[in-house]
């Protein structure tokens, strides 16, 4: 049995270069509304996907524009199990600083339980446990599946699979779009 987990493609979404803390809301925004940059998928992913068993996708759209991307058959709707959480951030009005800063630092404070304006690390950890639990089942059913998902959201499930027994990386491959971390049981 296989999981595959792949980040979905790179969001052409042009968001501001700088930003205070509450216009981080502007540019998450702007992330989750941007399209997908289609032309850089690479072609081995999408004969990947259609060499497994199931595709499925998280239910925002950045997820399920790049799952059509692949060119798979692919009859599971998209699943908010599988939703990224959200950039926390707080109503600050000041300082103007790179969003770049702002992603870095208010993501490390989500990790540490800040959790303004999303849900919390407990929350996304429990969600994650349930798209493992639903990740094994299908994989059960069909031999193999391959989860469009997200950066954050696929590390957490990767954790609770490497828990579970499975066998694969530590933590996904994050550092690009488009990556697959395999994960074997069996």
């Amino acid at each position: 049995m296989q999981i595959i987990l792949v980040r979905h493609g790179r969001p052409d979404h042009g968001a501001a270069r700088w930003s205070t803390p509450v216009g981080m809301k502007t540019w998450v925004e702007r992330y989750n509304a941007a399209e997908v940059v289609a032309a850089e998928r690479p072609d081995s992913l999408v004969a990947l996907a259609g060499s497994v068993g199931i595709v499925v996708c998280s239910s925002l759209q950045r997820c399920i524009e790049s799952r059509s991307h692949l060119e798979c058959d692919c009859c599971e709707l998209p699943d908010p199990l599988f939703v990224e959480p959200h950039l926390p951030y707080p109503e600050w009005g000041l300082p103007l600083l790179p969003s770049r800063f702002w992603r870095l630092a208010f993501r490390t404070a989500w990790f540490l339980g800040f959790a303004s304006h999303t849900e919390h690390i407990r929350e996304s950890t429990r969600r994650a446990s349930a798209a493992a639990d639903r990740l094994i089942e299908l994989a059960e059913a069909n031999e193999s599946v391959l989860l469009m998902g997200h950066k954050i959201m696929n590390a957490l499930i990767a954790r609770q699979l490497r828990q579970r027994g499975w066998r694969g990386p530590a933590l996904p491959l994050l550092t690009g779009y488009w990556q697959p971390s395999r994960y074997s049981k069996g």
